[in-house]
């Protein structure tokens, strides 16, 4: 996961560090932790698929804007 989930948070740092608090927390906290892992990793897929569809969302502007600006 290379994505950054906000600007001062590496993905791969955090959950490294909640998999360490998952195996320190016993039943209860290990259970909440994977919670908090599961929930990083959903929020780093989402903001992935938010900057392709930016992404695509520009590309297809553009089109439009080519078309517009060639048929006058």
């Amino acid at each position: 996961m290379e994505s950054r989930v906000g600007s001062n948070i590496d993905p791969e740092v955090a959950l490294e560090k909640l998999h360490q608090l998952q195996s320190e927390g016993g039943d209860l906290g290990a259970k909440y932790w994977l919670d908090i892992s599961q929930l990083l990793k959903q929020a780093a897929e989402f903001q992935e698929r938010t900057l392709s569809a930016e992404e695509k969302l520009r590309q297809i502007r553009q089109v439009v804007a080519d078309k517009g600006a060639s048929s006058v």
